[in-house]
């Protein structure tokens, strides 16, 4: 079976390459990762990107984050475009894009840093 060069079939190959499941539900690709650093530190967090915003990965990095309503971060623009129900997604540039790395390493370590500042909200 080959994987495509580029797009969301990429990004789940790649994801399972560094040994992070993840599906496709709905308009998002989900999968879970833990943070190393901050108060959700060793969590398992649920997270996402829209399956349009992964048309040309790897070339092209996806800009927004997916997280559960409960996942708050001190500065963030947020929407819901493509999101699942009960999901938001907030803005979070990757910066310099590290090509040194296989890209769904620097992907994770990017999603974990913003994850470092980040908090759970309590939902009743």
């Amino acid at each position: 079976m080959s994987v495509d060069r580029h797009g969301p079939d990429r990004f789940l190959a790649d994801l399972a390459a560094a040994g992070v499941p993840g599906h496709r539900e709905g308009p998002a690709i989900v999968y879970t990762v833990a943070p190393a650093t901050g108060s959700l530190a060793g969590s398992q967090i649920d997270t996402a990107v829209s399956l349009s915003e992964l048309q040309s990965w790897p070339t092209v990095v996806p800009h927004w984050l997916h997280f559960r309503e409960a996942i708050a971060f001190p500065h963030t623009n947020t929407d819901t475009t493509d999101c699942l129900p009960g999901w938001l997604r907030h803005s979070r540039d990757a910066g310099q894009w590290d090509t040194s790395a296989p890209p769904a390493r620097a992907w994770l370590a990017h999603v974990r840093g913003a994850l470092s500042v980040a908090t759970k909200q309590n939902q009743e």
